[in-house]
């Protein structure tokens, strides 16, 4: 008993560092939805955030890249709250569909050791789950 006791304490103690960035594709382009908690990103940013510190933020820890290894460029669409949670919005050409981009998503890594970062990508039909913990490399999506 108090060793489950310890660990209940233990797990309230220590939250859960995980962003989800849901990626999917539509008219030409990749669009990216990323949820992160509030105070991750807050502690992250140094202060409130703003529309032009998120999308400052995410463009430096998010990368995509086509085929041929060329990063494409992020272009950032706001943001909504929905309690602790923040949701923000990145989308990028990507003529050629979403499938075989290479994507790389570093956030909160430089602050929380145990931070994970989960992407969903889906083409309408298939999803697929990359996971990403500090130190990973960019990986295809399938």
């Amino acid at each position: 008993m108090r060793a489950t006791f310890a660990l209940l304490i233990a797990i309230v103690a220590h939250p859960l560092h995980t962003t989800l960035t849901e990626l999917s594709y539509g008219d030409g382009e990749v669009h990216l939805s990323v949820r992160a908690f509030g105070d991750d990103l807050r502690a992250a940013l140094g202060g409130d955030v703003t529309d032009s510190a998120a999308a400052r933020y995410l463009r430096s820890k998010v990368t995509l890249a086509d085929r041929a290894g060329r990063t494409l460029p992020l272009v950032w669409c706001g943001q909504r709250r929905s309690g602790d949670v923040v949701w923000l919005c990145l989308h990028a050409p990507a003529a050629r569909g979403a499938m075989g981009l290479q994507v790389h998503v570093d956030l909160l890594f430089e602050r929380y050791s145990d931070q994970i970062n989960i992407v969903q990508a889906t083409d309408g039909v298939r999803r697929w789950t990359l996971l990403f913990t500090r130190g990973d490399p960019p990986r295809p999506v399938p």
